[in-house]
């Protein structure tokens, strides 16, 4: 074999295989580019009708920057974000918990008396089923006008409606509805 036959039996289908790579990759990057501004826009809108969907009071919203954010005494829930309503009728707080199927995210409403307005889970990796259960409006109004919480166990609640079989979903919403209130308390109410 000559080395011209060597190279188009072995070198040239290299050659043709990092072509396809280099254009699908460039395709990729192209594709992103265009995409990633528009999902990021589409994201924020759906995040700004959530806010106003559990503080209906407010006009619009401004995010917070703070020192510390409170979070649960296990630290598996925690406040990551806290947006003020700009005609001072509340908070609405961003919450992430750890939930049997891994991290949930959940955004709280307070009125400017600290009360629960409402609560809506945005993302879950929970398991359809039982352990979504807890995310239904039904069981999360349990909440609504509620300005404080016994504990961070949703067992130990006075009161409270807990789903048998779904503990650990429920005491990761509830954790993350008792860390907005903790956030709520060190922010001094509405100001």
């Amino acid at each position: 074999m000559t080395k011209n036959e060597n190279f188009k039996e072995y070198g040239m289908p290299v050659v043709v295989l990092v072509a396809i790579c280099f254009v699908t990759t460039l395709l990729l990057a192209l594709t992103n580019s265009v995409s990633e501004p528009i999902i990021i826009k589409n994201q924020a809108i759906t995040a700004t009708a959530n806010r106003k969907e559990l503080l209906p009071d407010a006009d619009d919203f401004t995010q917070l920057e703070l020192d510390s954010y409170a979070s649960s005494s296990d630290g598996k829930a925690s406040v990551i974000e806290v947006y003020k309503a700009n005609n001072d009728t509340g908070y609405v707080m961003t919450c992430m918990t750890k939930s049997f199927g891994g991290d949930l995210t959940m955004m709280v409403g307070l009125d400017a008396a600290g009360a629960v307005t409402g609560v809506k889970v945005t993302d879950h990796a929970d398991t359809p089923g039982v352990g979504t259960k807890d995310q239904d409006p039904e069981y999360l109004a349990q909440y609504i006008s509620k300005t404080a919480l016994s504990g961070e166990d949703v067992k130990k609640e006075a009161g409270f409606n807990f789903i048998t079989g779904a503990s650990v979903s429920g005491t990761a919403i509830h954790k993350g509805v008792y860390a907005a209130l903790a956030q709520y308390a060190e922010l001094g109410g509405a100001k």
